[in-house]
C-alpha cells in the first residue's frame, strides 16, 4: 500500500512480467493482460471501482497471478470495501507466499478489524515448507521429483545398470511435496466477512440460534459448506453458520463478485 517511487516501479515491473506471462491478446475479447492494463488506468484515475472490475476481469479471463491480486485488493481497499480487499491479498498471498508486501497489507486490515481475530492457524508443524512455497509451486516440485525418479529408472533400464536408491529418494521427496500440496491446499480453506456484520446461527435457516456476530474483513476457517450457508470456525473453537453471500472465498480460482459501488472516480487513499 505504498506510493513510493520504489513501490511504484515494482507494480510496473509485476505487471509487465504478467503481461509477457499471459501471453499476446485476443482477437474475440480482450486479454487478460489487456484488462490488467485497463484497471491499472482506471486506478490512476481515481475509478476504484472501476479498477477492481476490471482487475476481477483479468482474473477471469486466466490472469490469476498474484500482481492482479494485489492491485485488485488495493482497488477495493481504496473503494472502502477492506473484506474483499483482505480476501484478494490473502488470495495473492496463495499463490506468492513469500511476497512481503501482500503480507503487510493483509495484517494492516487484519489489525483495524473490529473482531481482532488471529488468522485460522495454518498446515501443522511438520510441513514447515508451507510458507516457502505456494501449492502450485509445491505440486510443480512434486511432479518434478517423481517424473526424475522415473526418468532414472528407465536411464538404469536402458544401460542394464543398477539403478541405486537415487529414483527411491527422488520419488519419496517428489510424493511428499505433492501429497503435502494436497494438504496445505486444504488447510488453507478459509473466508472473509464482506458484509459490515453477519449473526453465526447454531444450524442452516433461521431456525438456528443466534450464537455471534462476526463483522468485516474477519478470516474463518471453512469446515463445511451446504447450498447457501458456510460453517465456519473461530480461533477459540467456537463454530457457526453463515449465509455465503456475506463471505467470500480465498481460493485464487473461485469466483471474485463484487459489491455494488457508487458510479463514478473515487478519491485515492493516501495510504496506498
Amino acid at each position: 500500500m505504498r506510493t513510493d517511487a520504489a513501490h511504484r516501479l515494482r507494480a510496473v515491473g509485476g505487471a509487465l512480467a504478467l503481461l509477457w506471462a499471459l501471453g499476446g491478446p485476443s482477437d474475440a475479447q480482450a486479454s487478460p493482460q489487456e484488462r490488467f492494463a485497463a484497471g491499472h488506468a482506471a486506478a490512476l484515475t481515481g475509478d476504484a471501482a472501476g479498477a477492481a472490475a476490471h482487475f476481477v476481469a483479468a482474473a477471469e479471463a486466466g490472469g490469476r497471478d498474484p500482481a492482479v491480486y494485489h492491485a485488485l485488493g488495493n482497488a477495493l481497499y481504496r473503494a472502502k470495501q477492506p473484506g474483499r480487499a483482505a480476501a484478494a491479498w490473502r488470495r495473492g498471498l496463495r499463490l506468492a507466499p513469500r511476497d512481503a508486501d501482500l503480507g503487510a497489507n493483509l495484517e494492516r486490515v487484519r489489525a483495524a478489524s473490529a473482531d481482532k481475530l488471529d488468522p485460522p492457524s495454518g498446515p501443522s508443524g511438520a510441513i514447515f515448507w508451507a510458507g516457502l512455497l505456494s501449492v502450485r509451486e509445491l505440486a510443480l516440485a512434486g511432479g518434478l521429483g517423481l517424473s526424475a525418479a522415473l526418468g532414472l529408472l528407465l536411464w538404469a533400464q536402458l544401460r542394464r545398470r543398477p539403478a541405486g536408491l537415487a529414483p527411491v529418494g527422488l520419488g519419496l521427496v517428489g510424493a511428499v511435496l505433492l501429497g503435502s500440496a494436497f494438504v496445505i491446499d486444504d488447510q488453507q480453506d478459509t473466508v472473509f466477512v464482506v458484509v459490515p456484520e453477519v449473526v453465526a446461527r447454531s444450524a442452516l435457516g433461521p431456525d438456528g440460534v443466534e450464537l455471534f456476530s462476526l463483522h468485516e474483513a474477519a478470516e474463518l476457517a471453512v469446515v463445511e459448506r451446504s447450498g447457501d450457508s458456510v460453517l465456519v470456525r473461530l480461533p477459540d473453537a467456537r463454530k457457526g453458520w453463515l449465509p455465503a453471500s456475506a463471505v467470500l472465498s480465498t481460493a485464487p480460482s473461485a469466483p471474485f463478485p463484487l459489491a455494488e459501488a457508487p458510479a463514478g472516480p473515487q478519491p485515492a487513499s493516501s495510504g496506498l
